[in-house]
């Protein structure tokens, strides 16, 4: 048998392999969803969405334009630093620490973490208050431009591994 089957499959896989060291991410539009309740209440925006079973998000970031908004009944606007995002109850981020209301208030940042999509793929984004100010109304709104990116590692693509088990039997037919 001649070596150059085995060595063409072995360099087809590595450089596919190669590609599993980079980062991918998702870039999502967020724009126009509100901070309503506490964590968990029925009110609260949820945005939901597949990815893929069992994929790792190693973290985030984000670009939001928060503003807050004034109850009918109150003389004061809700305050910024009680907006929140929860991801699949495993990891949080706080939009704003401003201890007041803001108007298209620009909060940018990051924030690794490392947890693993359930057997269903999907990722439930909660967007909620941790003061409850106006209970059913919203308490603030993410404006136009608002946008989270969500972090993963770059899997390989099928067809290196499989040539590199191709490569992998021709090397130990050719040692026999």
């Amino acid at each position: 048998m001649k070596p150059t089957i085995p060595v063409l499959s072995i360099i087809a896989a590595t450089s596919g392999l190669a590609l599993a060291g980079f980062e991918s991410s998702l870039r999502i539009d967020v724009s126009g969803y509100e901070f309503r309740d506490e964590l968990g209440d029925p009110d609260n925006m949820v945005l939901a969405f597949f990815l893929n079973p069992q994929l790792t998000i190693t973290g985030v970031s984000w670009h939001l334009n928060l503003t807050t908004l004034t109850d009918p009944g109150a003389s004061f606007p809700s305050w910024a630093s009680e907006t929140n995002i929860d991801f699949n109850g495993q990891a949080n981020i706080q939009v704003s620490t401003t201890p007041g209301g803001v108007e298209n208030e620009l909060n940018t940042g990051s924030a690794e973490f490392n947890y693993q999509l359930g057997s269903d793929g999907y990722v439930l984004l909660e967007f909620w208050d941790s003061f409850d100010d106006s209970p059913g109304m919203a308490d603030a709104v993410l404006g136009d431009g608002s946008w989270l990116d969500l972090h993963f590692p770059f899997p390989p693509a099928p067809g290196p591994l499989a040539a590199m088990g191709v490569g992998g039997l021709f090397a130990a037919r050719r040692r026999r």
